[in-house]
């Protein structure tokens, strides 16, 4: 007695030639130069966004720093403006 079940090998591929065929049918009604526009400005936007991205993590540990010099100078003199203070009244 033979217990194989039957398989439909066609059923499995149709999906994939679904796909391509709607994929030719939108090529053939969309004008191939706005596409081409579309992945130029997409390549010129990220080619910008990287750079203040680059630009942004270079300046920003300079930035922090030079806020800790302010920072420290501020308080610095602080102190030094209440030591003048103290001196002047004794």
């Amino acid at each position: 007695m033979n217990t194989t079940t039957p398989t439909n090998n066609s059923a499995g591929n149709n999906w994939f030639a679904f796909l391509f065929g709607a994929v030719f049918n939108l090529m053939a009604h969309i004008d191939l130069s706005f596409i081409m526009d579309y992945i130029l400005q997409a390549i010129a936007g990220g080619i910008i966004c990287l750079a203040f991205k680059i630009i942004g993590d270079i300046l920003s540990p300079l930035w922090l720093k030079q806020k800790e010099r302010v920072r420290n100078y501020a308080r610095s003199r602080k102190i030094a403006n209440r030591k003048k203070k103290r001196t002047h009244e004794n």
